[in-house]
C-alpha cells in the first residue's frame, strides 16, 4: 500500500519561511516532501499525487485544485484563507484548514497599541517634537479611555483577546458578530449588537477583525463610516479589502471620523502615494500585526498538526469548510 504523501509547497523567498513541524507526524507512516516553486505552473505540478497539501505564499486557484488528484486537504499557514478558492476546494471534496490562533495575541496587542497611540496622540507628538515643536495637550484634546466605548466587528479569537485588553483599560466593549457562539460574549463579558450601524454610532473606537470572503468584502463602506461619530477612531488589523478604501479616505478627509490606525490595505504593498499615508490623523503599519519571534514557528506547528490530524482520521481543529468532512470520511471506508 502506498504511503500517504504530504507535500509542502513553498516559495523560494526567505522572508516568509514555511516548513514542516516533524514531531507532529510522529507515529504516522507518511512521506513528507518539500517542493520549492517559483510560479503557479510549478505549483500545479507539485500538488499532483499529494494526499495533503501544505501551502503558503501562493494562490490556490481552481487550476491548482483541479491538479490535486488525490488530495484530502489543503492546510494553510495563516489566519486568512482568501488565497484559497474555497468554493472550488469544497466542490472537489477537499478539506481546507487555516492556522487560526497562530498569532491572535500579537494581532490583538497590535490593535490595542494602535488604539492607545491614537488616543494618546503619540505619533503626532513625536512628529511635532522632531520638527522642534513642543506641542501642548490643550492643542490636541485627549479624552480618558476609562468609560469610553470600543466596538468590535468580529468576536473570534482575535476579537476576544482584544476585548480583554480593552476592558483592562476601563473601556466598555460591545461587538457585532452574527456567527459567534452564544456562550462567547458571556464568557468575555461583551454586549452584542445585532445592528452594525447602531453599534458603530455608539462607539469611540471601532476595530474590525473578520476573515476576508465574499460576505465581508467592503464590509466597512460609506454607510458604515457615516454611521460612526465624528470623534471616533477606526482600526483595521485583519484584511484591507474588508474596507472600501475610497470610502475611508473620504471619511477621513471630510471629518466623518477622527482618525484611523491601519495595518492592512486593499493593495499590498500599498502605494506610497496612497492618500491614507499623507494624513496626520492616520497611523499605518505594513501588515505587521501578526509578527513576533514566535508566530512563524507557531504557524508551522499548527499547519503540521492539522495535516497530521487529517491523516489520522481525526477532526482537525481549524476547519474552514466543515461540510466536506463527511465526504472525506466516506471515501476512506
Amino acid at each position: 500500500m502506498t504511503k500517504p504523501r504530504v507535500v509542502l509547497v513553498t516559495p523560494p523567498s526567505k522572508l516568509f519561511p514555511y516548513d514542516l513541524h516533524q514531531p507532529a507526524f510522529e507515529g504516522l507512516d507518511v512521506e513528507l516532501v518539500t517542493v520549492t516553486c517559483r510560479d503557479q505552473a510549478e505549483v500545479v505540478q507539485a500538488v499532483r499525487g499529494a494526499d495533503v497539501v501544505m501551502i503558503g505564499g501562493f494562490r490556490v486557484d481552481a487550476e491548482v485544485i483541479a491538479a490535486m488528484d488525490r488530495a484530502r486537504a489543503i492546510c494553510g499557514f495563516s489566519h486568512g484563507f482568501e488565497a484559497i478558492d474555497l468554493e472550488a476546494a469544497t466542490r472537489a471534496g477537499i478539506l481546507v484548514t487555516n492556522a487560526a490562533r497562530m498569532c491572535h495575541l500579537e494581532v490583538a496587542n497590535h490593535a490595542m497599541a494602535l488604539i492607545l497611540t491614537l488616543n494618546r496622540k503619540i505619533v503626532q507628538y513625536d512628529r511635532a517634537m522632531r520638527r522642534g515643536v513642543w506641542d501642548r495637550p490643550a492643542e490636541r484634546p485627549i479624552p480618558p479611555l476609562e468609560g469610553q466605548t470600543a466596538s468590535l466587528v468580529g468576536l473570534g479569537a482575535i476579537g476576544q483577546a482584544l476585548a480583554r485588553r480593552l476592558q483592562a483599560f476601563g473601556l466598555q466593549v460591545i461587538a457585532h458578530d452574527p456567527y459567534v457562539e452564544p456562550m462567547v460574549p458571556r464568557e468575555v463579558g461583551v454586549r452584542m449588537a445585532l445592528d452594525l450601524p447602531a453599534l458603530l454610532g455608539d462607539s469611540d473606537y471601532v476595530s474590525v477583525q473578520v476573515p476576508f470572503n465574499a460576505r465581508t468584502r467592503h464590509l466597512m463602506g460609506e454607510r458604515e463610516f457615516r454611521a460612526m461619530r465624528s470623534t471616533a477612531y477606526f482600526v483595521n488589523c485583519c484584511r484591507g479589502a474588508v474596507v472600501d478604501e475610497r470610502a475611508l479616505v473620504r471619511a477621513l478627509q471630510e471629518g466623518w471620523i477622527a482618525g484611523a490606525g491601519l495595518d492592512v490595505f486593499e493593495q499590498e504593498p500599498t502605494d506610497p502615494a496612497n492618500p491614507l499615508l499623507q494624513m496626520d490623523h492616520v497611523i499605518a503599519t505594513p501588515h505587521a500585526a501578526g509578527e513576533s519571534t514566535e508566530s512563524g514557528a507557531a504557524s508551522t506547528r499548527v499547519a503540521s498538526g492539522e495535516a497530521a490530524a487529517i491523516l489520522r482520521g481525526e477532526w482537525p481543529s481549524r476547519v474552514v469548510n466543515p461540510e466536506v468532512w463527511g465526504r472525506i470520511r466516506e471515501a476512506r471506508r
